[in-house]
């Protein structure tokens, strides 16, 4: 299959571009200031399609790729595709900066892929997750899937992912994708994050990075997200009234949030065409 054609952001505050699946992404296509959306793993990400950055082109990643799934669901994995798929744009240094956001197992994927070699982005976005799991609110969450992973386990995994009930036409692309992803590959990502613990690893990235984090959420405390801003050399923590997935809970607070860090890592442009001395 070809690389789908990339639009480039035009618009100050370009919604984002519809997620598609890595290996379809035309990287080089997407000039100008890029922010690349991760959701969490069994999520679709159509829930990062309310992201919007003035200036920046917003492009959802669907790495898991169901129901095919072809490739590997361990983070680990993911994220050196992922940067293996980014580095020459990321390198190029009149392209314009990349930022990795993404929240749950997302936000372990930006950090991990950030963490590959060769790949200098500008920062990190992360959210309602930790440096590990140990913590993690829901334990037997990999054991369902493996014994009992039927539609009303399904429904109940994602509703715990909001601190309210999504939009209907939301929740049904929620059901319908969580329902097309094997629960082979749902286990690889638990199981691959599960078994991860990034503590020794965190202290070498020297990007800024803006944790943020909804104070609701039923799988992540905001004591993962306190360690988490800790072990990182230049993070900040914001915390958001929302639950594990806050761009949806909470949207314009946590888009509130979002345009500052990203205007500070790439001021917006004049109206005449030039950056603010």
């Amino acid at each position: 299959m070809g690389a789908m054609p990339q639009p480039r952001a035009t618009d100050a505050d370009s919604p984002a571009l519809p997620p598609a699946p890595l290996h379809a992404i035309d990287w080089a296509a997407l000039r100008g200031p890029l922010l690349v959306a991760l959701p969490g793993a069994g999520c679709t990400p159509a829930v990062l399609g309310g992201l919007r950055a003035p200036g920046w082109t917003v492009q959802p990643v669907d790495w898991a790729e169901p129901p095919l799934c072809p490739h590997s669901c361990d983070p680990r994995q993911v994220a050196r595709r992922l940067a293996d798929s980014l580095r020459q744009r990321a390198q190029d240094g009149h392209a314009g900066p990349v930022v990795l956001l993404g929240y749950s197992v997302g936000g372990v994927l930006a950090m991990l892929t950030a963490l590959q070699p060769g790949l200098p982005v500008a920062g990190l976005v992360v959210g309602n997750t930790g440096a590990h799991s140990a913590r993690h609110g829901d334990p037997a969450f990999a054991q369902r899937v493996r014994e009992a992973w039927a539609p009303p386990a399904q429904h109940d995994f994602l509703r715990a992912c909001f601190a309210q009930m999504p939009p209907s036409a939301l929740w049904r692309q929620l059901c319908d994708y969580l329902a097309s992803l094997p629960p082979s590959a749902l286990l690889q990502s638990i199981e691959g994050l599960r078994a991860l613990d990034l503590r020794p690893d965190l202290p070498s990235l020297h990007c800024p990075v803006l944790v943020l984090h909804g104070e609701q959420d039923r799988r992540r405390g905001v004591a993962d997200a306190i360690e988490l801003a800790a072990c990182l050399p230049m993070a900040r923590l914001q915390l958001l009234p929302g639950g594990h997935t806050p761009m949806v809970d909470c949207l314009p607070r946590y888009l509130r949030a979002l345009h500052p860090f990203l205007a500070g890592l790439h001021p917006p442009r004049t109206d005449a065409g030039a950056r603010p001395a």
